[in-house]
Order: C-alpha cells, then structure tokens, then sequence
C-alpha cells in the first residue's frame, strides 16, 4: 500500500436536523477504494461529525480538534470513535494565512508526512454531505515547505539589485521622527527638529519619511482624507508640498537620488500597490494583489487583520527588492518570519528572493 493520505476538514457551524436535543451535523463521504486514510476533523465545538467510507475505504486514524470544547463526537459507519479528540488545532476554512500555516505544520509533524492531500472548509454544513474524493495536487500551500519550490533566479537582475541581495542592505546613520506637528533628524552630528511650516497642509496621520544626505532633503507621506507628500529642506527647514496623494494611503517610502523617484508601498490592506512619484512631475502606478506575492499570506490572519508593510529598498531599471516582516509585538520584530521579494514595477513580475520561519 502506498503512503497514507491525509485529508482535512473544517467545519464552522453544523447542520440542525429535526432533534433539536441533537448535537448539529457535519456529513462526510470518504471515497478513496484502495487507500488508507488519515482525516482530520476541525469544528468550533458542539458538533456531530458522521463519517461514512466507501467500500475499498481504509480509514487508519481520524483526529477531530480545534480552538474551541471537546464536546464534539465522531462516528464512522455508525460506529461511535473514542480517544480522537486532540485540542489546539486552528479552525481555517482556506489554504492561506498564518493560521493555516500553523495547522500545516502541526498535521505533518502528527501525521509524519510532507504534505496534506487535500483541504475543505465550510463555514456552515449543509444535508449535503462534504465528499472526499480526490488528491489535490494544485494547491501550493499543502506542501509544508511550498516555498523552496517558488524561489526565483536572481542573475539577471541589476547589479544594484543584487548587490543589496547580497548584503541585505546597510545601517542607516540617521534616524526620522515624522509627527503631526513636524520631524526630528538624528545624525551623528546631532540632532535637529523641523516644525511644520504654516504654509503647507496640516499633518493629519504622518505615516513614514525618508532622507537623502546627498541633498539633504527630507521626504515624508501622510494618510488620511487626501493625503500629502512633503518635502523639507534640511539646510533651511523650509516645507512645500510635492503632490497631493489623492487618497491613496502608504505604508513605506524609498527615494532613489539616481532617477529622483519617490517611491512608495501601500498601507493597510493594499501592500502592493506602489505609486511612484518624480520630483519631475511624473507620476506611475501598480498593483499587485497581496496573493501574488509567494508566502505573504503567511505572515498574518489573512482576511482578518491587514498584512505587514512591504518595505522597498533600492530601486534599479525598474527593479524593486521589498521586505516583509511578520509582526511579533508593537515593535518592529529584529528577526522573525520574512519574505523578500524582487518587483518589476512596469510589468508586475514577483520573484521570491528568500524567505525565513522563525
């Protein structure tokens, strides 16, 4: 017999039959003739899993968990099953986010396989039984470690590029301090303080700002109602006004004194969508659904929190490293999960650089 598959089910709420004393039901049809059978049940608790194996159907082992009570039950062709229930699982109804990748984890180290064979979640069962018929061979993410495969070549990237692949960037001798009522510069010559001139629109939500020493100019980007791009002469403390964000909201900045390109990453749900901004008036735009970027679901409650940031680099012929963090606390974590990615920002090409599950 072949490797055992392992099959997972999750099921918010069950269906209500007529016996209201009844515990609600999740109906499920396994039919897999000449296979041994691993399945893995996850419900939010208070539910009647009735399994039923078609004939040639082995069923070797069945875990029923999950974040909520115990008080759930299994039975298999009938049969009540004991000593199933393992507590603790996450209930995910979808192949992504961090919860799913917990689950992933935590069933392959149970099961003593490298992948899960297929994955169903429902938020509420019906009468109609959920049939587990199949190998899903599609899916990416069952695989415990479905990163390796995704990992891109970086040779024909600009050397700019894959200088700092190298090196993972340097330390900055600076620090910034954006706030409503202005920015603080550190340096190792000391520091200094701009106060917002009456001038240019109010601070609403200050949202991040670079430096470039070359020209000793500060940019910094606010978000919220219209939202503005500043910039602020270091030499003078003078602000203006470089455009106006017309309601986009961003998360990080970059600018890259070669083109003289500011260039910004999306806030809040929406990392991938990086505007460009020339101090020449030109303006450039894309987006790039957070589902394209390999393993970036990872890194949250995807569908139920807002991702991390997506925090560009350096910039060269179109080419832009970005870096995602997983967040650990309030602070910004100094190690942890991390994406890095490689975009092409005319095209939208995503390449996996690296990654890194602490």
């Amino acid at each position: 017999m072949a490797e055992r598959e392992v099959h997972v089910v999750s099921v918010g709420d069950g269906y209500q039959t007529e016996d209201y004393y009844a515990l609600p039901e999740a109906r499920l049809v396994v039919d897999r003739p000449g296979e041994e059978i691993g399945l893995v049940l996850l419900d939010g608790g208070a539910l009647h899993w009735k399994v039923e194996a078609t004939a040639g159907t082995i069923i070797g082992e069945i875990i029923r968990s999950g974040p909520g009570p115990t008080d759930s039950k299994v039975t298999l062709n009938g049969i009540p099953m004991a000593g199933v229930q393992v507590s603790g699982l996450p209930l995910a109804f979808r192949p992504l986010g961090s919860e799913f990748r917990t689950l992933v984890e935590a069933v392959t180290d149970s099961m003593k396989t490298e992948r899960l064979s297929s994955f169903q979640g429902v938020h509420k069962a019906t009468d109609v039984p959920i049939r587990v018929d199949h190998v899903d061979t599609r899916t990416e993410g069952l695989s415990r470690d479905y990163l390796s495969r995704r990992l891109g070549e970086n040779h024909d990237l600009p050397p700019k590029i894959r200088d700092w692949t190298r090196n993972q960037g340097g330390n900055k001798d600076f620090t910034l301090v954006f706030e409503e009522t202005g920015i603080t510069l550190s340096s190792p010559t000391g520091t200094r303080r701009f106060a917002i001139s009456p001038d240019v629109p109010d601070v609403l939500l200050p949202a991040t700002a670079v430096y470039d020493p070359g020209s000793q100019m500060i940019y910094c980007i606010t978000y919220g109602d219209e939202g503005y791009l500043y910039s602020v002469d270091a030499r003078t403390g003078a602000w203006a006004v470089v455009t106006d964000l017309d309601q986009y909201d961003a998360a990080e900045m970059l600018y890259d004194a070669e083109s003289r390109l500011l260039i910004a990453t999306g806030a809040f749900s929406r990392p991938g969508e990086i505007r460009i901004f020339g101090l020449d008036g030109r303006r450039s735009s894309i987006f790039i659904p957070t589902t394209s970027f390999p393993g970036l679901t990872d890194l949250f409650d995807y569908g139920n929190e807002h991702g991390p940031p997506l925090t560009p680099y350096v910039f060269s012929d179109g080419w832009l490293p970005l870096e995602a963090v997983a967040r650990r606390d309030g602070n910004t974590p100094v190690a942890g999960d991390y994406r890095v990615y490689a975009v092409q920002v005319d095209t939208g090409d995503v390449r996996l650089l690296s990654y890194g599950n602490d």
